[in-house]
């Protein structure tokens, strides 16, 4: 009787320790495999129009050209998007450009917040060092429940 309870005892404690434990592994499962896989594509970022300007402009190095590039930039996840949060840089033969913005043109770049489905038109100035080379437009985010990193080459004329 005793060997009976015993053993009752025992696969009891056992069954109830494999479901614990096989409850772990499936929880741990769920953040290695990412389980919202179809949503960590966050943004969509198209260019629009690229507009040449061949100004002098004095930023951190005097550039007498410019390009003035609109995006349309669309959140394609559940939860709202903070543009500003957004890291991106320009590159053109390899050199990172300089961005900035022009108030008197309402040209204000990545700024503003964006709710799922929402869709948003986005201006900013880039430096050029060569009007015929390309512009090298990288985006990351390595913070927050969505990472995504983005390469689109942008031809200028």
């Amino acid at each position: 009787m005793q060997k009976t309870i015993a053993m009752i005892f025992l696969c009891s404690v056992l069954c109830f320790n494999s479901n614990l434990f096989t409850y772990a592994i499936d929880k741990d499962n769920i953040k290695d495999t990412n389980y919202f896989d179809r949503y960590t594509e966050q943004i969509n970022i198209c260019v629009k129009d690229v507009e040449v300007k061949q100004e002098d402009i004095d930023i951190s190095d005097d550039y007498d050209k410019f390009a003035i590039l609109t995006f349309t930039v669309v959140n394609t996840s559940l939860k709202p998007l903070e543009l500003s949060d957004i890291d991106y840089k320009f590159y053109q033969n390899n050199k990172l450009q300089d961005t900035f913005i022009n108030k008197e043109d309402n040209i204000y770049g990545f700024l503003g917040s964006l709710e799922s489905g929402e869709s948003k038109t986005i201006k900013i100035c880039v430096s050029l060092e060569n009007i015929k080379q390309p512009i090298v437009f990288l985006i990351n985010n390595k913070c927050g429940n969505y990472k995504y990193n983005i390469k689109q080459i942008i031809n200028i004329v």
